[in-house]
Order: structure tokens, then sequence, then C-alpha cells
């Protein structure tokens, strides 16, 4: 006889419905798998044992009738209908005859895995491969609604063995405590990473949390863009002292909704150091250097809030904002990198509150195909190019608004492609090279 499962899901969630945890400390859990006989998807009856073990499987933690020592096969079975090859099972349900499950167990240190045997009644139980990795019961909150939680990370201590529940048992890497996460997040949820270097490209795809709360990736909490210094906590996309880019992005989000990320330097990477893509997100206290094209960058209908970040020595931009991407961005320093300070393109639209952009290649911002808005106060002095740069858009600058385009090595104001510029308060034109405003190709000034 020849049995095999292939996982339909991932890893395995607790449920918080009705009934799945019937005792304060008593849980039960939804498992789905499939099985194949000599080849062909079953049907049927199936006859199933299960044993939740320890990561290297010689400790037995938990077993459908108590008998298992070890990691060994239980004694009982409990039958299951499986329909093509698809079964499900509530695992730990007392009504399918099987012990109750003390979520006591789930407090291991290291991770736990469920061990399962099938029959079809006709040939013995083989053991179906591999063991599938369990999320800790504790983590119920998330599905649920029912409390915060916290993952702890430490690239020093840590090991992706572990829990993450508490700093003893911290996950070595970041995208570790990512894995672990489902997709969708009813609470608040703190991914608590430890100071230290994260050689690694984290990827948070499809993670949707509830209007109201956040999934946050909190790094350095006391850093500041005027902090000495760098934030505490690096993703960078290099491995060596060379600072050779190996992986393209520090970190990459899409499709994600109410995700944060605060003091978290991304650096090195042979894309952008913070790829952001459909969804929404805030990002704070960050700083992007270094990186081969961007510090930061958006696309694809993303919304943004990004406050007290800076974007430096970049090859090409400090922030790029792009492909209908909608950003509210305070405080923004974006200076030193090989292009553009910012660039704000292809029909998005920009709220900037007093943004610093000076000593870029090109210009402080580009506005292409978009519409940006100033307030407060900024700084475009001192770049190759111009201080902003107009096409084809419409700028704003709003009261009470205190602007410096000063001593640029082009124009202070750059307007072309009938693009339009409504003053609402005044700018300061000092020292450039090509004069305070040029118009060109129907470019239009409304005091």
């Amino acid at each position: 006889m020849m049995a095999k499962m292939k996982i339909i899901v991932a890893c395995i969630i607790l449920l918080a419905t009705t009934g799945a945890i019937f005792a304060d400390d008593l849980v039960m859990f939804n498992y789905q798998g499939r099985v194949r006989v000599q080849g062909t998807p079953y049907d049927g009856t199936g006859y199933f044992k299960f044993a939740i073990v320890n990561n290297p499987g010689t400790i037995t933690l938990w077993s459908n009738d108590g008998t298992s020592v070890g990691g060994d096969e239980p004694g009982a079975s409990v039958s299951v209908a499986v329909t093509d090859g698809i079964f499900n099972v509530m695992v730990g349900d007392p009504a399918l005859g099987m012990e109750p499950i003390n979520r006591i167990i789930f407090n291991h240190p290291s991770q736990i895995k469920l061990r399962i045997w099938f029959s079809d009644g006709t040939h013995g139980f083989q053991r179906l491969l591999p063991d599938r990795r369990i999320i800790n019961p504790q983590l119920i909150g998330i599905v649920s609604g029912t409390q915060d939680f916290t993952i702890y990370v430490n690239g020093t201590t840590g090991n992706d063995e572990n829990n993450g529940l508490t700093t003893d048992t911290a996950k070595r890497t970041i995208q570790a405590a990512v894995d672990i996460l489902p997709e969708r997040l009813r609470c608040n949820v703190t991914i608590d990473i430890a100071d230290g270097v994260y050689k690694e490209e984290v990827k948070v795809f499809g993670m949707n949390v509830k209007p109201g709360k956040s999934l946050t990736f909190l790094g350095d909490q006391s850093w500041t863009p005027s902090s000495p210094g760098d934030p505490a906590v690096r993703v960078t996309g290099t491995d060596d002292v060379s600072s050779a880019p190996v992986r393209t992005n520090a970190v990459r989000a899409e499709g994600c909704t109410n995700i944060t990320f605060r003091g978290l330097l991304v650096d090195y990477a042979m894309g952008d150091g913070m790829l952001l893509m459909h969804g929404m997100y805030k990002v704070r206290n960050c700083k992007g250097s270094y990186n081969n094209q961007k510090g930061f960058r958006t696309l694809n209908n993303t919304y943004v809030d990004i406050t007290d970040c800076v974007g430096s020595y970049n090859v090409w931009h400090g922030f790029e904002f792009s492909a209908e991407s909608h950003v509210v961005g305070r405080s923004l320093l974006a200076e030193h990198n090989g292009n553009l300070g910012i660039s704000l393109a292809r029909y998005s639209t920009g709220q900037f509150f007093n943004c610093v952009l000076r000593y870029n290649t090109g210009h402080g911002i580009r506005i292409f195909a978009a519409h940006a808005e100033f307030y407060e106060s900024g700084d475009f002095s001192h770049n190759g190019n111009c201080g902003i740069r107009a096409d084809g858009s419409s700028l704003s600058f709003n009261s009470p608004y205190d602007g410096h385009l000063d001593y640029n090595t082009g124009h202070g104001l750059f307007i072309s492609g009938d693009s339009a510029v409504f003053y609402h308060t005044h700018n300061t034109f000092i020292g450039n090279g090509g004069g305070s405003v040029y118009y060109q190709y129907g470019g239009h000034t409304y005091p």
C-alpha cells in the first residue's frame, strides 16, 4: 500500500469558533489534508492516528488515545470520512473519541508538530510525511480578535524553531515571525525586533488586518531623523563587508492592509530598500540608504502614510510614489541621492508637510502626471537640477506655507507640459543657477 498526503494548508491554525475551545485550558483545532492510495485519491472511511510531538519528533506531548511515547504510533485510531482524497478532522475532539488537548503543551519553547498515521482499512497504518507544524494556540487571539499579541525576534539569541512567544524563545529571523501568522488578523499584532543586523528579504504578502488594528514591525523605538547614526534594527540586502547587494529588496509588502513599519534601516538592496504595493501602509521613523534604486517605493494603487523617514545616498531616488499611489508625507528628509529626492508620478497624489529635499544630483522633487500639495514648510534647496519640477501636473502651495527653493543648479521651480501651480502663500527663490521660475509648454501659475 502506498499512502501519500498533500497538505492543502501551509500550517495548522487553531480555530476560535464556538466549540473549538471547550474549556479554559482545553483546545481543539481543525486540520485538512489529502491522501492517495496507490496514487489514486481515496474515497471512503479513513482511519487516522494523531500525535503532537516536539520538533525533533522524539517526545510525544499528546496523542489521540494517550498511548504514544517518544513520537511512536498510538494504539487506537479514529475514523474520518474521506472524499476525493480530502479529509477534515477536528484534532482533540472528544466526540471522535480523542483525548482532550491541554493548551499548556503548546508552551513548549520550540516548534511543535502534528504527526499522522493513515490506513484505508485494508492495508496497515503508514505514517504520513512530513510532520506538520502547529501555530501556538496562544495565537488564537489573532484569529478571534480577543487579545493583542507580540511575536519576538532576536537575530543573535533567537531560533526560528522557537515559538516566538517570549524574549527567551524569540525567532531568529523576521520572516519566520511573518510566516506563522494567518492572512487575516483581527487584533493588534506586534513583531518586536531586537537591535541587530538582519540579512534577509522580508516578504509580507496578502496580510489583511481589521480596520482600526495594525500589524506592526517594531524596530528601534528611540530613533528619529535627528538622532545620531542609524536605526539600530537593520534589514539589509547584503551579506558581506563589501556591501555588494544580493537581495532584491530589504522589505517587500504586497496586497496588505493596515501594516506599520517603525524604526527600521533598509539598505544595500539590488532594488528598493522598502517596496510597498497595492495596499495600505504606515511607515514611521525608518531610513532607506545605499540601495541600487530607491530608498522607499510605492506602486499599484497604494496608500501610504509616511512620517519622520530618511531616504539618502540611494543610486536613484530617496522616495518614489507612483502608479496611482496616494501618499501623506510628513517630515521626510531626502538628500544625497543619485537622482531625485522624491518622485511623484503616474496619476499619484501627494500631500507633503515639512519636507527637506536637498543635495540630490537631480531635482529635489519631480511631479509627473500627478498632483502634489505642500503644507506648512519645505526646503527644496542645493539640488543638482531644480528644486521642484512639474510636468503635466498640478501643484498647490497651501497657507500657512513657507517654502525655500534656493541655491539649486537649475531653476527653483520648473513648470512644463500644461502644469498648473497654485500659490496661496509665498516661496523664496534665492541663488538658483537657472533662475527662479521657468515655464515651458503651457505651464501656468495662479497667484
